[in-house]
């Protein structure tokens, strides 16, 4: 502790011993005055004991007045550096956070055609074209079934959810299960009559630890059509130590939010959920582990009695990038919603 601190603590520390010196005396002055009232029912009296007391109070101001006004500066320089201290974690606390970035595309409403869509599902295709909706980001099967994941920040307070492959079909998707914790949605295509079985998924998903230096890519929808990106993981935690998450230095834009995270042997190691502001190429990945801690939370009876569980056969380790792209891309979709 520097000397002044020290110093400044001893004066307020003196301060407060002299007050509570001022407040006894004045508390013994006030029972004198009470007794006076009492006892002594001569007007004479009553003035010379008013007139000592006064006297008294007089005294005591003069003594303390010093004391007091250190007390006062003493407390202004407190309260002000309070303010201010409160004041600085606010700005910082803003600064971090818009270093942080959700990777949604917001799209331009057209609130005719929007309605067309959600009371029309023919002509879907040519409809959500014209009305693309309010957000936009990416997701992936997780069953060939038709159950899918993105990130919650791209559904939270959606009314209405649509995913559209790389070959243009749209179906309107059912929100399962939420958790916010973890920044993930998972979805269900299959409520959608229009939606039928893909084949068996070629990625397999891995929920141990990745190392770092791992070479890693992921496919998303920063525009209209698929986009990829490589990179590497650069750390074992996300944003700001969060251990729930990898770095990787992959480039990403708004719309690959909710992409996949896939390793060279073609596992899906992570999904893409947020990017750091003004350092290119630091994104963040939820690490597959808690994707499969999410869907053990999910209640029996929001899947209808279904297991819900993930694939652990990977077709894709033997074949080139190239091939594994194609094969992979068939299951990512972009994620359109309408929100009010």
């Amino acid at each position: 502790m520097e000397a002044n601190e020290e110093k400044q603590i001893e004066e307020a520390l003196r301060a407060y011993g002299n007050r509570q010196t001022f407040r006894r005396k004045l508390d013994r002055i006030h029972a004198d005055m009470d007794r006076a009232a009492r006892f002594d029912h001569s007007d004479t009296d009553q003035t010379r004991t008013g007139l000592g007391s006064a006297g008294r109070v007089r005294s005591l101001w003069q003594a303390y007045r010093p004391v007091f006004a250190v007390a006062a500066a003493v407390a202004v320089f407190t309260t002000f550096a309070t303010i201010f201290s409160y004041r600085s974690y606010q700005t910082s606390h803003q600064q971090q956070q818009e270093q942080y970035s959700m990777l949604r595309r917001d799209l331009l409403t057209l609130r005719q055609s929007q309605n067309a869509i959600l009371q029309n599902m023919n002509g879907r295709v040519d409809r959500l074209r014209a009305n693309p909706g309010q957000v936009a980001g990416s997701g992936f099967m997780l069953t060939a079934d038709g159950y899918f994941v993105t990130n919650n920040h791209i559904i939270q307070d959606a009314y209405s959810v649509y995913v559209q492959s790389p070959k243009g079909e749209v179906y309107k998707a059912k929100i399962v299960y939420t958790d916010r914790g973890h920044d993930l949605a998972i979805l269900q295509l299959c409520d959608d009559n229009a939606f039928r079985p893909l084949p068996p998924l070629p990625y397999s998903f891995d929920s141990r630890p990745s190392e770092l230096g791992e070479r890693v890519f992921t496919l998303g929808y920063p525009r209209e059509e698929i986009v990829y990106g490589e990179g590497y993981l650069s750390s074992g935690t996300g944003y700001r130590g969060d251990t729930t998450a990898y770095q990787v230095a992959i480039s990403v834009n708004p719309g690959n939010s909710g992409g996949p995270l896939v390793d060279e042997k073609g596992d899906v190691i992570g999904i893409i959920s947020g990017r750091q502001n003004f350092t290119e190429g630091a994104t963040f990945a939820i690490k597959t582990k808690y994707l499969s801690q999410t869907i053990k939370d999910i209640p029996g009876d929001s899947l209808g009695g279904v297991s819900l569980k993930l694939n652990r056969k990977n077709l894709l380790p033997k074949l080139p990038r190239k091939q594994q792209i194609k094969r992979i891309q068939e299951y990512v979709y972009q994620v359109k919603v309408f929100k009010h």
